[in-house]
């Protein structure tokens, strides 16, 4: 088999006939290539014999592409353009070896953790740095290529915005928590209203006030299911939702779980719903970049 040495035109060759094709000038193809006319006269000669078949036709000055250089033409440039795309995307991965990414610090432990390991193993070449933040992060200031987004809408003009999933929030407590003794003659599933004697867990309001949203709590949740809480709800309440699910597996008392979120715990047994009520909100998630 002929090797691809022997198979193609010298590269040069190649590129001297494309500038003279597309000039139809020697003179103009030497200038550009910043070569001598002779020079590419040469090139050219070379080519012809390599190829076997004439590619100019020569008339008192005037250059004119032969039948066989119509057809090569269009394929080499087809090639120059592939081989030029290849580089460029070489280049853009090289150039860009850190990728940048932020979302909220309970997206991160419970879902983005695992999705970056997948990506990693297919992309060991791309350092990935994580922002993991309970506020409002401004993505060009900040130097994040790609967030995880949160919010009532994703009409900001200046991001480039992809749907994600739509907010689901429902309450959840451990097996262990539905199996102590003050509620353990309860029927299951409990009413909505039976909760309002359950220890509840809060997300605190500061969690809210860095993100810059209004607060889906408690109160929230139990008047979107048309029951209207006391005023002020007792429990703990926790700024940081990992560590408040923490206390929910610990069997410290029912927490409000974003689906999403809660899921993998769902599928393990590791938390229950106590009841089948929901809320779905306005709020959906969403990639920015």
């Amino acid at each position: 088999m002929l090797n691809l040495k022997q198979q193609l035109p010298p590269l040069n060759a190649l590129i001297t006939f494309e500038a003279a094709a597309r000039h139809l000038s020697f003179t103009l193809a030497a200038n550009e290539l910043n070569v001598t006319q002779a020079a590419v006269s040469r090139q050219i000669k070379n080519l012809e014999q390599h190829l076997g078949v004439a590619l100019f036709n020569r008339y008192n000055r005037r250059l004119t592409l032969t039948i066989a250089a119509q057809q090569l033409l269009p394929n080499l440039l087809s090639a120059i353009a592939l081989i030029i795309d290849s580089v460029n995307e070489l280049t853009a991965v090289d150039t860009r070896k850190t990728v940048t990414i932020a979302a909220t610090i309970a997206f991160t432990t419970f879902k983005l953790n695992a999705w970056l390991s997948q990506f990693m193993q297919l992309h060991p070449n791309i350092e990935v740095r994580v922002i993991a933040t309970d506020r409002d992060v401004d993505l060009q200031r900040e130097g994040v290529d790609l967030a995880i987004s949160y919010g009532d809408d994703r009409s900001n003009s200046s991001l480039r915005n992809t749907f994600m999933f739509n907010d689901e929030i429902f309450p959840v407590c451990s097996p262990e928590f539905l199996d102590s003794a003050a509620i353990h003659s309860a029927e299951l599933p409990l009413q909505v209203a039976d909760l309002l004697q359950q220890p509840l867990l809060h997300l605190d309001e500061e969690h809210w006030r860095g993100l810059h949203y209004k607060a889906i709590d408690w109160g929230v949740w139990f008047r979107s299911q048309g029951l209207i809480p006391p005023r002020r709800l007792k429990g703990l309440k926790i700024n940081n939702y990992p560590l408040l699910l923490q206390a929910v597996l610990k069997g410290q008392g029912i927490a409000l779980g974003w689906r999403h979120l809660v899921s993998d715990f769902l599928d393990t047994g590791e938390l229950i719903a106590p009841v089948t009520a929901s809320y779905q909100s306005q709020r959906e998630y969403y990639l920015a970049r």
